[in-house]
């Protein structure tokens, strides 16, 4: 990156995971508010991290010399010590330029962050560009800021929290997200990502998503219009020559017929515009009809992220995920069947697991046809996150260990089998390690 003045530089955080390069995907929630700043006429710089394989140490060696009036910061629970090492940095070379976080993390652990880091100046929870633009206006004219509804912020020594403003009624208002990571993201071979919804009506205990949407007023599922996502589609075919992507919705097919018919009507938008088009989303497995499905196989669907995350029922019961072993199957099945490839998320182990309900697992995706080689994280455990009713489940149990910065863990039920199980993802861990971050 090299060193520009701007108004506002947006950074994604540098991350404790480090993903293959055909895994990552640019981040559209900074390009969001990137044109939605630009829109207003103020300049912004983009630095995506996670894309350049970048650590703290060198993202500060090139933030240092940029010029910018306000640095925003967004980032996931694992991005946080990337988060915090980058504001600490900054003021440790002396710079006071403002600091902003934002994101799903900052958002659920805004009193720990800004009572243990003060070095942090504010943090915009829940959705940001409505606060985040007000937020710059008032900084870059020496107004006071400190009344912007969503923003959190130390005053005389204690964190002061802003209600949220309501949720963007009109997606199709906002203009497309910024697209200037889109050389780092096409020389790696990573996913160029579209967003066609916000939210997600589910209520898994596992996932930040709903209590993150709920904490404003307004629909929790708000889709942008099929006319509007197709042609974001159509500028990014014509100019930038992408072909291929990933609809990074939580819930691409959203709820009811109204969801069912947006999709439907999406696909016959990009049949019709003929764009020789690849794409992945992932949906419910309830969601998944033959004959959607089919439709979107022709409009150029190769792969579906079914949140499956278990084969039996009591652990998709502790998830709050409102589908059967049964719906899970045959989900995988119609797929299978239209020649779609299931990319299947699977929770393998949680604190109550039996050695019989990982029978039950292993089983279960001999039967489906998955290989445990075939899963992203093979003999994964439960990940926690802040603003889960799984952590307050466990908190309240006495089983949570760890902490908001360094990351969960718990306490298992069965300890003796839990040390087994553990030992032997350990082992798989040795014979296939997952490549170490930069420092």
């Amino acid at each position: 990156m090299e060193a520009k003045s701007c108004d506002v530089l947006l950074i994604n955080s540098p991350s404790d995971y480090r993903l293959p390069p055909s895994s990552r995907k640019d981040h559209v929630g900074i390009g969001y508010l990137a044109s939605t700043l630009r829109a207003a006429g103020f300049s912004v710089e983009l630095l995506d991290t996670p894309m350049l394989d970048w650590g703290v140490a060198r993202t500060l060696e090139a933030i240092r010399p940029t010029e910018a009036r306000v640095v925003g910061i967004s980032a996931l629970q694992a991005q946080a010590r990337g988060a915090v090492g980058i504001v600490q940095g900054l003021r440790a070379a002396g710079s006071r330029v403002p600091v902003v976080l934002g994101g799903q993390f900052p958002t659920f652990c805004c009193e720990k962050l800004l009572s243990d880091f003060p070095e942090i100046d504010a943090i915009v929870r829940g959705e940001g560009e409505v606060p985040f633009l007000e937020l710059v206006r008032r900084l870059l004219a020496d107004e006071p800021w400190q009344d912007v509804p969503g923003v959190a912020y130390l005053r005389d020594g204690e964190v002061a929290s802003n209600p949220t403003p309501p949720l963007i009624d009109d997606l199709d208002g906002l203009p497309f997200p910024a697209r200037d990571t889109l050389p780092e993201v096409r020389s790696i071979g990573a996913m160029v990502s579209v967003s066609t919804s916000r939210g997600c009506t589910s209520r898994c205990t596992f996932c930040s998503t709903p209590a993150f949407y709920r904490l404003s007023k307004g629909p929790v599922w708000r889709p942008r219009s099929p006319g509007n996502v197709v042609e974001e589609i159509q500028q990014l075919v014509q100019d930038h020559d992408v072909h291929q992507f990933i609809f990074v919705d939580d819930n691409f097919i959203g709820a009811g017929e109204r969801g069912r018919q947006r999709a439907a009507e999406i696909a016959e938008e990009m049949i019709r515009a003929k764009l020789g088009l690849e794409f992945f989303l992932s949906c419910r497995v309830d969601a998944v009809e033959e004959e959607l499905f089919a439709l979107l196989k022709r409009a150029g669907l190769t792969t579906v992220g079914l949140g499956v995350e278990s084969g039996n029922q009591r652990q998709l019961d502790t998830y709050g995920k409102g589908a059967t072993v049964e719906d899970n199957r045959q989900a995988i099945q119609k797929l299978r069947k239209l020649g779609i490839v299931p990319g299947i998320g699977f929770i393998m182990a949680d604190p109550y697991l039996t050695p019989e309900e990982m029978l039950e697992n292993l089983r279960f995706l001999k039967e489906v046809g998955v290989k445990l080689s075939e899963l992203t994280f093979p003999l994964g455990e439960l990940w926690l996150f802040d603003g889960t009713a799984i952590i307050e489940r466990l908190r309240k149990e006495g089983r949570l260990r760890g902490d908001y910065l360094n990351g969960y863990s718990y306490e298992p039920v069965n300890k003796r089998f839990y040390s087994l199980y553990r030992a032997a993802a350990r082992l798989r861990r040795m014979l296939r390690p997952d490549p170490k971050r930069p420092c």
